[in-house]
């Protein structure tokens, strides 16, 4: 088994087998955005470890628990308290739960085997199903890739020149008049209408043509997206808004935006906290414990400060 970093550029190749394929995506965008989501979503635990974890093996630990979901802890004589990559064993328990760990590990065989749980070692888990959460940084890097791509396409649109037509050497300078008054700046330009149209009378063409353009600027509206879709990922893992102020926001509204915003992160949270429990009782002495990161800015966000707005506002309006 390989523990080597994804590779995330699947998602075009699965793509191209739809007939037609109606979806591209920039695939260093792609990869761009996972790796930053990825690093985004660590952030949100902090952890109390032994010394022996830190450095490249927490690096490590992150890796597994936020892939795959968990990993093994056991006791070695050669190496003291270790965590592994693993798979679920064969045995489960009375309520049909997953009660041992199979390692496998190519540089020392002699801890690869497998491990009852509560007897010879016990799961970290980070999810109770025993899966990864790549789910949810695929699903909103491909939404950023495809922002991106668009991003990207707008702002080589809007750079783009404007290409004239002009008839005559006349109809030439004219455009240059033109121009020149659009890039200094002034709003009003002037022409005489028989610059611009045909005369009806001696049929003669106009000196130049001004084809219409769509000239929307468009990519401050597709950046606005990205902080949307930023918010609406650390709403799914567990980040607070916090900085995020709504004028007559009640506190129940406060509460139930905090709420949605960390009720992932409570499920994880719960599960290690219930692994290292686990842990903890069958070697009491390993140093080992998580906290949530933004626990302090969540009682912080609690509400208190709109419902005083909305105390000052309601008595501002009576005395009016």
């Amino acid at each position: 088994m390989s523990y080597a970093p994804y590779l995330f550029n699947d998602i075009n190749i699965a793509q191209a087998h739809g007939s037609p394929n109606q979806l591209y995506m920039d695939s260093a965008i792609y990869d761009y955005w996972v790796r930053a989501l990825y690093q985004r979503m660590t952030s949100i635990f902090e952890w109390k470890i032994p010394e022996t974890w830190e450095g490249n093996n927490k690096d490590f630990l992150n890796w597994l628990l936020f892939s795959t979901g968990f990993v093994g802890v056991i006791n070695t004589e050669k190496y003291g308290y270790i965590f592994q990559p693993c798979q679920p064993g064969a045995t489960r328990d009375i309520m049909y739960q997953i009660n041992s760990f199979i390692v496998t590990n190519p540089y020392d065989a002699e801890i690869s085997k497998e491990y009852k749980c509560g007897e010879d070692g016990e799961f970290l888990k980070l999810t109770p199903d025993y899966k990864g959460t790549f789910d949810i940084i695929n699903f909103y890097a491909s939404r950023l890739a495809f922002l991106y791509t668009s991003i990207n396409s707008t702002i080589l649109k809007e750079r783009a020149f404007t290409i004239y037509a002009a008839r005559s050497k006349t109809g030439a300078q004219a455009l240059k008049i033109l121009e020149s008054k659009k890039a200094s700046g002034d709003p009003f330009i002037i022409l005489d209408k028989d610059v611009m149209w045909p005369d009806a009378k001696t049929k003669d063409d106009a000196i130049f043509d001004i084809s219409p353009e769509d000239r929307e600027y468009k990519t401050d509206k597709l950046l606005a997206s990205e902080v949307e879709i930023l918010r609406e990922f650390d709403t799914a893992i567990g980040i607070p808004n916090i900085n995020e102020k709504k004028e007559r926001l009640v506190t129940s509204e406060a509460e139930s935006n905090m709420l949605n915003s960390t009720a992932t992160a409570f499920v994880w949270f719960d599960c290690l906290k219930d692994s290292i429990s686990k842990i903890k009782k069958l070697y009491p002495d390993i140093e080992l414990d998580v906290e949530l990161r933004y626990g302090a800015a969540i009682n912080e966000t609690s509400g208190e400060e709109n419902r005083e707005e909305v105390k000052e506002d309601v008595s501002d309006d009576s005395n009016a």
